[in-house]
């Protein structure tokens, strides 16, 4: 079930349009707004915390280089077969069309993140034959910038608020040392949040040797989408760490 990051409203929705929950930033309420998250893979609530907003309160765990943050917390039906990945996509299912100089710009990024131990990230401009979306997309237990796993019948974090991990536990995950399989009996709770792209203002900042520069210049849409890799004849059993070996990924 995507987020979706616009100009002017903020969605939560499924691929259908008509099964969309439009969140508007004017009526926003700050940390105390949830919203559901409801389908064959999964059943929780979604809170999105906007640095800029005037009726948003949260201090970012004093992180103070941080423009949004979007928490989600819930239960799997179901254990996925194959690997789970999150994503930054355009909505579109056309090419996206990028000068020579910037994808050299883009191809230099992606080569610096990897450096930080994201190895497995991946980028796609789109289109092509499976109608693939452009987009950015890395293991979804490795992206997550804060993890909690709480199992049934204990006391769950609350959404609007930190999430409690330890920067140790947050390293050895994103190091890829986090030997964990999908249980259907514990909540999870989890965060990604972004230092660079402002979606009060839809600008992006703070780039190294890039100005600031509007976002609507390249898309008036932005979608999170945390999806199963569909990989013929291969079932992980839950494995957080399995890896996609398809460059396009076939999603459930």
């Amino acid at each position: 079930r995507p987020a979706f990051l616009n100009r002017e409203i903020l969605k939560n929705a499924t691929e259908a349009a008509s099964d969309a929950i439009e969140i508007d930033i004017n009526t926003y309420l700050g940390p105390k707004s949830v919203w559901p998250i409801n389908n064959e893979f999964f059943e929780g609530n979604l809170c999105i915390l906007i640095r800029d907003h005037l009726r948003c309160d949260y201090n970012f765990d004093n992180e103070h280089d941080i423009y949004f943050e979007i928490q989600f917390q819930g239960k799997f039906k179901r254990k996925p077969k194959g690997p789970i990945y999150m994503a930054l996509e355009i909505p579109q299912e056309t090419e996206y069309k990028v000068s020579w100089p910037l994808r050299i710009l883009l191809k230099a990024a992606i080569s610096f993140i990897k450096s930080w131990g994201y190895k497995w990230i991946h980028l796609s401009y789109g289109g092509g034959k499976g109608g693939d979306t452009p987009h950015l997309a890395s293991p979804a237990f490795q992206a997550f910038d804060r993890l909690v796993i709480t199992p049934d019948g204990q006391a769950t974090p609350q959404l609007g608020y930190a999430i409690p991990e330890t920067h140790e536990d947050v390293v050895r995950r994103k190091m890829f040392k986090f030997d964990h399989k999908i249980d259907l009996n514990c909540t999870y709770t989890m965060s990604f949040n972004h230092s660079y792209v402002n979606v009060a203002d839809w600008r992006v900042h703070g780039i190294p040797l890039v100005r600031t520069f509007r976002l609507d210049d390249f898309a008036n849409d932005l979608r999170m989408i945390i999806y199963e890799v569909d990989e013929q004849d291969v079932d992980t059993g839950g494995d957080v760490q399995a890896i996609a070996t398809a460059k396009v990924h076939r999603r459930n």
